[in-house]
């Protein structure tokens, strides 16, 4: 008895789940995107291993690791033309753009904090808390950006960033021009 209420707790849990897609995804933050160099690796090792199997096929005699070579040839062809013909990279591509652009948004407004700190007490601002305070006049900090890494000393500051979704980090510089441009 106790076994069915467990399995039923689970089975409405997941049709719950299932109900409610909002639940297990990502939210106003977007799905999280791969790479696209691992879209490049997965056609280049099953290339690999499908002209593999297929040679291996080709070159042995015995007939039940020649069926099963050609056979099992089939999967990582099948896996290179899914890459190439079902995913749209240029979507993949936009997506990323999107997202790097919400990140050089939110350092922008950092650079934007960090002048006006610098110009009020002379010096950067390392402690993230306080930054985030003088963005407040400018459009803050985005929720889904998370803020990888500050640096700074007297006459320099290093901001990098990450929207959650995006596979990208995107590196600011203030000695690199004004600090209001990327580095």
């Amino acid at each position: 008895m106790f076994n069915n209420k467990i399995l039923s707790g689970l089975l409405i849990s997941f049709v719950g789940f299932l109900s409610h897609p909002n639940i297990l995804s990502a939210g106003e933050c977007g799905e999280a995107i791969r790479p696209l160099s691992y879209y490049d690796n997965i056609s280049l090792y099953s290339l690999i291993a499908g002209f593999g199997l297929f040679f291996i096929g080709i070159l042995v005699d015995k007939k039940f690791i020649k069926n099963a070579a050609l056979g099992l040839a089939f999967i990582p062809f099948v896996a290179w033309g899914y890459v190439h013909f079902m995913i749209d990279f240029s979507q993949i591509k936009k997506n990323v753009f999107a997202y790097n652009a919400l990140a050089e948004g939110t350092l922008a407004n950092i650079a934007e904090a960090q002048d006006r700190y610098k110009s009020e007490q002379g010096v950067f601002l390392k402690d993230l808390q306080k930054l985030y305070s003088h963005t407040a006049g400018s459009q803050g900090i985005n929720p889904c950006v998370r803020i990888l890494k500050i640096n700074a000393d007297f006459q320099h500051w290093i901001a990098e960033a990450k929207h959650v979704s995006s596979p990208d980090t995107i590196r600011w510089e203030s000695n690199s021009g004004s600090s209001l441009k990327k580095g």
